[in-house]
């Protein structure tokens, strides 16, 4: 397992400012196995990690199991998550700014109920756009949602 996912589940469960053997009571697991999933030496259920996402009110932590551990990660946008409240915005705004070209592309090329041959590469750079822009607007709103509606 990565170094990096290692260490999602014990800094989420830090942040939520658990211990251990608070976690491992409040998910209904022994403290051994919540120290083998934090330190790699055992995958995570899915069960244990909606548990854990919902418990430490940690919406990133399921992100990141599923993009490594589910075949349906590949599907999710890749993140670039904020580091402060001015990069959330900022990466708002960039959102914002590469979105509006593409949806006025995309308007235009389906405006008439096809997508020509003409039309084709349009098309699919536009939808390359939406699924960037789709991952900075999930980044943004990950960041918003793991300062758990606190003001700073």
């Amino acid at each position: 397992m990565s170094n990096e996912c290692e260490n999602i589940y014990k800094l989420s469960r830090t942040t939520a400012g658990l211990t251990q053997e608070d976690a491992a009571d409040l998910l209904g697991v022994a403290p051994r196995t919540l120290s083998d999933y934090e330190n790699g030496h055992t995958r995570a259920p899915d069960d244990i990690v909606a548990a854990m996402t919902e418990k430490y009110n940690s919406p990133l932590l399921a992100y990141y199991h599923l993009k490594r551990y589910s075949p349906l990660g590949k599907y999710l946008p890749d993140l670039q998550e904020p580091q402060t409240h001015g990069d959330m915005a900022f990466q708002a705004i960039i959102a914002r700014d590469e979105l509006d070209p593409a949806v006025t592309s995309l308007k235009q090329i389906v405006a008439d109920g096809t997508i020509d041959s003409d039309e084709t590469e349009g098309f699919t750079s536009a939808i390359d756009t939406m699924r960037k822009v789709n991952g900075k607007i999930f980044s943004v709103v990950a960041y918003a949602d793991r300062l758990g509606g606190k003001t700073p």
